[in-house]
């Protein structure tokens, strides 16, 4: 790796933390999938936002239901790499999803997307969302894990601006996010506040390439 595109990436890494992004580094994509199930398993379950038929479940201190099987949300990944990830959660007893996320609204634990490329100005990564499942796997979560290959951080948004402008012509309608750490607000009172709108918790694993 060069020296600009390394100071990019320890730009990248400085700015996400600074919005409460959790940045590490894997030394390939095997290593990576199981730091996604070891995230599933350290957090706590997730609360459902409503009670799911069919779904078992415990009630939590609240008094809201927690579902007994955890629930990752993979939707962005190859055949190949979702049979890695499958894998590994099948030892810890979780579910992996790929599709069909509507079912699960009341919440997943987990959602996995790859970002296509970052900025390191502001610690942000853009992830093509087209894919109603991917939209849904990074918003609906509690916790957001994004892949991100160092190569495609970039200095700032200038750097993408080409890659943006070929997403947007296409010819057909498409979506795409910026994500900048874990959902926030300040609405009510002024006092900030992390996932109201979106995932409690921004991983990013960077990977070689």
């Amino acid at each position: 790796m060069s020296e600009s595109m390394q100071t990019q990436v320890e730009t990248f890494k400085e700015k996400a933390a600074l919005v409460a992004a959790q940045v590490s580094e894997a030394a390939n994509l095997e290593e990576a999938l199981r730091r996604v199930v070891r995230i599933c398993e350290e957090r706590e379950p997730c609360e459902l936002l409503v009670p799911e038929p069919g779904t078992e479940t415990v009630f939590g201190e609240n008094r809201r239901p927690i579902r007994l099987r955890r629930v990752i949300a993979a939707p962005g990944l190859s055949d190949q790499e979702f049979a890695m990830l499958q894998k590994e959660a099948d030892t810890r007893g979780f579910l992996c999803l790929r599709e069909g996320l509507r079912g699960y609204l009341a919440g997943i634990d987990v959602g996995v997307a790859w970002a296509d490329s970052a900025v390191a100005a502001s610690g942000t990564c853009l992830v093509p969302s087209t894919n109603e499942d991917v939209r849904l796997a990074t918003m609906i979560c509690e916790s957001s894990v994004l892949l991100l290959r160092k190569s495609t951080v970039k200095p700032d948004l200038a750097g993408i601006a080409g890659q943006l402008r070929e997403m947007q012509n296409t010819g057909e309608p498409g979506y795409a996010a910026f994500i900048t750490g874990p959902s926030r607000t300040a609405d009510i009172e002024r006092v900030l506040t992390l996932g109201v709108h979106g995932p409690l918790e921004s991983h990013v694993i960077l990977l070689e390439g």
